[in-house]
């Protein structure tokens, strides 16, 4: 048995201090464990597991996939998939919505070569770009984001926003939880709370960051 099929080593999972509305703790801990091991160098994985990383085409053969079917059948996706935490009551119907679920955020967070724990993505993109001075994805196309309205479509989107801010700099555990959430909601179960839903996150981490630099007389 190669060392890509051995199951994961145990470790102790890296905490996960990030605000989370729509994944669990240890899906949080799985994923960034998983994460890690798919997209960092053997150096910088020494700082987290004594595990070695996985081949580097695995992460290469989920970021060529177009459909959430074309990826659910790679190698990359399987791992992690086997490392999230079984849901073994739960009615078929769910468990294929979950696997569609997490099938979304492995082809995103796959795009991610570096992390920022505790950024969400909201603030990512709204953060001030020293050339220009202005956010790194502008308030319309920021808008268009929030506005996906089918699962391939918000694929495409968030990879092209993580392509505006170089692939690095936001928290793969809040990427997930947005994903999650959004297919919470794109499932009719919004929640009664409106700064628990994805619009009000995303807007109030986005111009929660410009509101930083923009002047008042913009």
């Amino acid at each position: 048995m190669s060392e890509t099929e051995l199951a994961p080593a145990a470790e102790a999972p890296p905490r996960v201090p990030e605000r989370l509305y729509a994944i669990e703790r240890r899906e949080a801990d799985a994923l960034r464990r998983w994460w890690q091991r798919l997209t960092l160098s053997a150096e910088a994985l020494k700082a987290h597991t004594d595990a070695p990383p996985w081949p580097k085409g695995m992460r290469a053969a989920l970021r060529r996939c177009d459909t959430i079917e074309a990826a659910m059948l790679t190698e990359a996706f399987r791992h992690l998939w086997r490392w999230l935490p079984a849901q073994d009551e739960q009615p078929e119907h769910q468990r294929d919505q979950r696997l569609q679920v997490w099938t979304c955020i492995a082809l995103v967070v796959a795009e991610l070569r570096e992390e920022q724990p505790r950024m969400p993505l909201g603030a990512g993109l709204g953060r001030q770009k020293r050339e220009t001075g202005k956010p790194y994805m502008s308030e319309l196309r920021f808008q268009q984001l929030m506005t996906a309205g089918t699962p391939e479509e918000l694929v495409q989107r968030l990879r092209r926003a993580l392509a505006l801010i170089d692939k690095r700099g936001v928290s793969i555990v809040h990427l997930a939880d947005n994903i999650a959430l959004w297919w919470r909601e794109y499932q009719g179960g919004a929640s009664p709370q409106p700064t628990r839903r994805l619009g009000f996150v995303w807007a109030n981490d986005y111009f929660g960051a410009t509101a930083g630099y923009r002047q008042d007389n913009e």
